[in-house]
C-alpha cells in the first residue's frame, strides 16, 4: 500500500477549494491538511514548520488577480521549509511563460484545472513522489528544453463529454459524494428507480460491468500498483462466491466505481 500524501490547499477560489478538498479526502492516497486564501504567509509558515506536521505537496493557485504576486511569495515560503514539499501550481487558463515568475526551484509540476479533473490525487501523488507532473496543454505552451527528463504527462481519463447532464448530476453525488440512491433522488426530485438506472449507465462507461463480469482485468484501466493492489481488494469484497453463484455489493461497487472515474490518462513518461 502507497504512503499518505499530506497536502496544503492555497486557493483564492472556494468552489476550485471544495471540489480539489473533496477529490482528495475521497481518495485513500491523500490527507488535506489546511486550506488557505491568498496572503496567508503567516498561517502557512506556520503549519510548514509544526513539529506536528510534515507536509508532502502544496497546490498553489496561479492566478490571484487581487494580489498577482502571491503565488510567487508562498512558493518561496514553501521552500524556505526544511524538508521543503513538493509545490504543484494550478490555473484555469494557461499562458505562455507563466512559469517564469514562479521559483524554479520550486516547479514540482504545474496542471490545468479542467484537464486534470477528477484525476487530482493521482497528480498531487506523483509530485509528491519526485516527478515534475504536467497536464497537455502546458507541455504545449512551455519551453520543452526547461522540462526534467523525468515527467509525468497527465490528464483526466473521464473527460465531461462522456456523460449527460443527468449523468453529471448523478455521478458528482453519487460517486464522488458518495450519497445513497434515496439521498440522490430526494436532492434531485426523482424516482429512485430512476437513479438506479443512470448509476447503472456510469457503471457501464466507467468499465465496472465489464470488470465485475471478469471480461475485463483491472490491469487494464490501472498501471499503478499501489491503485491495482487497492482495487483488487475492492474487488475481492464486492464479489463472493456462494454456491457457484457471483453477487454484488452495492456500496463496494461505487467505491470502485471512484477509482475508475478518478483513474488518470497518462500520456508519457
Amino acid at each position: 500500500m502507497s504512503k499518505e500524501y499530506r497536502v496544503i490547499i492555497v486557493e483564492d477560489d472556494p468552489f476550485a477549494c471544495d471540489l480539489m478538498d473533496l477529490l482528495l479526502a475521497r481518495d485513500w492516497r491523500t490527507h488535506v491538511v489546511a486550506e488557505l486564501g491568498i496572503g496567508t504567509e503567516v498561517e502557512l509558515k506556520k503549519i510548514l514548520t509544526g513539529p506536528a506536521h510534515h507536509i508532502d505537496v502544496v497546490l498553489i493557485d496561479t492566478e490571484t488577480p487581487m494580489d498577482p504576486r502571491w503565488p510567487g511569495r508562498a512558493a518561496q515560503i514553501v521552500l524556505s521549509a526544511q524538508p521543503a514539499p513538493a509545490v504543484l501550481y494550478t490555473c484555469t487558463r494557461p499562458e505562455a511563460g507563466m512559469l517564469e515568475h514562479l521559483p524554479h526551484a520550486a516547479r514540482g509540476g504545474f496542471v490545468v484545472k479542467h484537464e486534470i479533473l477528477y484525476a487530482l490525487a493521482s497528480a498531487v501523488c506523483a509530485a509528491g513522489s519526485g516527478e515534475w507532473v504536467l497536464t497537455p496543454s502546458v507541455l504545449n505552451m512551455e519551453n520543452r528544453a526547461g522540462i526534467p527528463v523525468k515527467t509525468r504527462l497527465m490528464s483526466s481519463n473521464s473527460p465531461a463529454a462522456r456523460f449527460t447532464r443527468r449523468e453529471k448530476d448523478i455521478l458528482r453525488l453519487g460517486i464522488l459524494l458518495n450519497l445513497s440512491q434515496r439521498d440522490i433522488a430526494d436532492e434531485l426530485i426523482v424516482s429512485q428507480d430512476f437513479v438506479s438506472e443512470i448509476m447503472g449507465q456510469l457503471y457501464e462507461k466507467l468499465g465496472l460491468h465489464a470488470i465485475l463480469s471478469g471480461a475485463t482485468p483491472l490491469e487494464d484501466y490501472f498501471s499503478d500498483e499501489s491503485i491495482l493492489e487497492h482495487c483488487h481488494s475492492i474487488l475481492n469484497q464486492v464479489t463472493k462466491i456462494e454456491t457457484g453463484k457471483t453477487q454484488h455489493k452495492a456500496p463496494w461497487m461505487a467505491t470502485l466505481a471512484f477509482h475508475l472515474l478518478t483513474a488518470p490518462k497518462i500520456d508519457g513518461e
